[in-house]
């Protein structure tokens, strides 16, 4: 069994030596063009092996600098770092395509690519000017209308945070989109679910603090029965027992538990004033989850580029003999 895996082995190497040595001796080797490299770090990038075609659009960038796609494997490299959370990069590559405007499918995107950048560094402050940005730039409808939607879902996903006001700068930019864009980013849905999550019952964190005077009434009324029950019963049972301490003439003990009693007091109140705000944000995030999949960002699907067959201008330019 040993020698035939051996003799199999030899058979392979010598097969392989066979193949390359005619390449060997006559200075041949395997010649990579320009379409074959960008075709290769196109389809790593659609596969999702990130990693992968960010190596294949910089060695694209380094062997064919003169391929006119250059523009837009730094856009397509700038979407790889993105998805490696290397944010810095990607931003850098995405804000040098940003300007000067000129309405092309690369400029465009990467106004969009921007913004997405920023929100995942935690800027959406940022995010949303540049957006304005392309707003301001663009005469086109339709990218108008997919601005407004990116806008939209950026104040949604504030509101989520319970951030004052984003619900409202949400329901205004939804309505902007125009009567033939109001079906394709969903507005009408989207309207109707920020009414309803305005709308509906809320509590008051101030009420809830109120009520907890009582011990066990604020959670009771942000409709945590089981917590109101075991706040009223320890507050209950350490007022008595302090009570019952001081009675007994073992005022040690009844100040040990008159300072645990006022711990516990004063965490019913904090607490129910913070299941004001639990109940609220949870209501808003199940509102929002209603309607979460009609959340259309998302990245380019298909080549910026003009076909491969204009770029082959050059065999020289656009081609890399790597000899074995």
């Amino acid at each position: 069994m040993g020698l035939n895996i051996v003799m199999g082995r030899i058979f392979v190497w010598g097969m392989m030596i066979g193949f390359l040595l005619p390449g060997l001796c006559t200075g041949e080797g395997l010649t990579i063009t320009a379409d074959m490299q960008y075709a290769y770090a196109l389809a790593c990038g659609q596969e999702a092996d990130h990693e992968a075609a960010m190596v294949e659009w910089k060695r694209f960038i380094h062997f064919f600098p003169l391929d006119p796609r250059v523009p837009d494997a730094q856009f397509y490299l700038g979407i790889s770092l993105f998805h490696l959370k290397k944010w810095d990069q990607a931003r850098a590559l995405f804000q040098a395509q940003r300007f000067p405007y000129v309405g092309s499918s690369r400029n465009i995107e990467a106004f969009f690519m921007l913004s997405k950048t920023l929100l995942a560094q935690g800027r959406p402050g940022g995010a949303e000017r540049v957006l304005r940005d392309l707003l301001a730039e663009s005469d086109s409808p339709d990218v108008k209308d997919r601005a407004l939607s990116a806008l939209t879902w950026i104040y949604l996903d504030r509101a989520g945070n319970m951030e004052p006001g984003a619900l409202e700068r949400a329901q205004g930019f939804v309505s902007e989109i125009s009567i033939a864009g109001k079906t394709i980013f969903h507005s009408r849905e989207i309207k109707q679910a920020v009414e309803t999550i305005l709308n509906q019952e809320s509590k008051s964190p101030w009420v809830a603090g109120g009520a907890a005077l009582v011990p066990g009434a604020g959670f009771a009324y942000c409709e945590r029965y089981r917590d109101a029950f075991a706040a009223l019963v320890i507050n209950a049972g350490l007022i008595f027992a302090a009570h019952d301490s001081f009675e007994d003439g073992n005022n040690v003990l009844g100040g040990l538990l008159s300072v645990v009693a006022s711990g516990f007091y004063g965490g019913n109140i904090y607490g129910s004033i913070s299941s004001a705000h639990k109940y609220n944000r949870s209501k808003t995030r199940q509102g929002l989850n209603t309607i979460r999949h009609l959340d259309s960002r998302g990245f380019p699907s298909v080549p910026l580029g003009t076909p491969s067959a204009m770029h082959s201008t050059s065999g020289m330019l656009f081609s890399l003999q790597i000899p074995f």
